[in-house]
């Protein structure tokens, strides 16, 4: 018979058993891992117990104050904050040149934070854009009990592009994803108004498919008995269903605003085929750039000088564009 009391103190000590990336000296044919898995899952209840506990893993906050600022790169900033509509705190910083020629709000992947977009803030601010990145909900120092891969994180993105718009409302502004932050913008784009540019980078294409490219990349095949129970937990505990995490979907009610794709050519989470399939269900101005050597977190890294002015060249040419149109307008 399977024992409860075993088990919630096997799946409480063990989390990243389930979850963590295999150490490198470690074979994908280990033997323990896949003796354990087995005896948790004895059971339907031991099952849904070893799912509950990865769904849990897999959504929990990743809090932790920022180990470097902009003032690491000798510029200028304060702190800031902004209240979603379904009330989480978010916690950012405001890095402002002495002539902003816009603003460009900065979006983070999952299990990363603010401090993560310091090298695109330093590329922006040189470049005399005013910078706004804040920690996504259950992520840095903002408030927030877990994490939806991008789905609730949309109201994160309503909320910062409010605070900009009432901020700076005669002035261009433009809104820059990485992977979960990406998605966010996607997932928000019905609401997302009056954007003169958006830049997303390593945005998956259904979740479904960024399990499956997690899946085969890094970890034991073992993790795959568990997905179709880890689904159906997770899409309780987040009150969404799995369908519903299509960035694929939204991206075209981004439109009119123009889009730059930027994904790794050796990504493997967010691969270049699916940037593609992204760029085709754009349906306003769009342009792709598939950045040779980078894979999903050194995008920047790899594509160095390229990188800037890829993003420079496009913020510059959609603000001048926009601005020569007369589509900013006031309050």
């Amino acid at each position: 018979m399977f024992d409860l009391k075993l088990s919630a103190n096997f799946l409480a000590t063990t989390p990243e058993v389930f979850m963590s990336a295999p150490p490198k000296d470690e074979s994908k044919g280990s033997w323990l891992p896949e003796v354990l898995t087995t005896l948790a899952m004895a059971t339907g209840i031991g099952y849904l117990a070893v799912s509950y506990s990865v769904s849990r893993w897999l959504t929990r906050p990743t809090r932790r104050p920022p180990q470097m600022t902009p003032s690491d790169l000798g510029l200028t900033w304060e702190k800031i904050e902004c209240r979603t509509p379904d009330g989480i705190r978010l916690a950012g910083w405001l890095v402002e040149p002495s002539q902003p020629r816009g603003t460009v709000a900065l979006f983070h992947g999952l299990r990363h934070h603010k401090e993560k977009m310091l090298a695109r803030i330093a590329i922006l601010a040189a470049a005399g854009y005013r910078c706004v990145a804040f920690d996504h909900r259950a992520h840095g120092e903002s408030a927030g009990k877990r994490t939806s891969f991008g789905f609730h994180e949309k109201w994160d993105v309503i909320a910062v592009l409010d605070f900009v718009h009432k901020q700076w409302p005669r002035q261009p502004r433009a809104a820059l994803g990485v992977s979960m932050g990406a998605a966010a913008i996607c997932f928000a784009a019905k609401q997302l108004k009056d954007l003169d540019a958006i830049i997303l980078e390593s945005c998956y294409m259904d979740i479904g498919s960024a399990f499956s490219n997690r899946l085969k990349n890094g970890f034991p095949t073992w993790y795959k008995r568990l997905s179709r129970g880890v689904v159906w937990v997770s899409e309780r505990r987040l009150g969404l269903r799995l369908r519903d995490l299509v960035p694929a979907q939204h991206i075209g009610d981004l439109a009119p605003a123009p889009v730059l794709l930027l994904t790794g050519v050796d990504d493997p989470h967010a691969p270049p085929i699916e940037a593609q399939n992204l760029y085709e269900r754009c349906r306003g101005p769009r342009e792709i750039w598939l950045i040779p050597g980078a894979g999903h977190r050194d995008v920047v890294e790899t594509g160095g000088s390229l990188y800037r002015h890829r993003i420079l060249d496009f913020l510059a040419r959609r603000f001048s564009i926009n601005s020569a149109c007369g589509t900013r307008r006031a309050g």
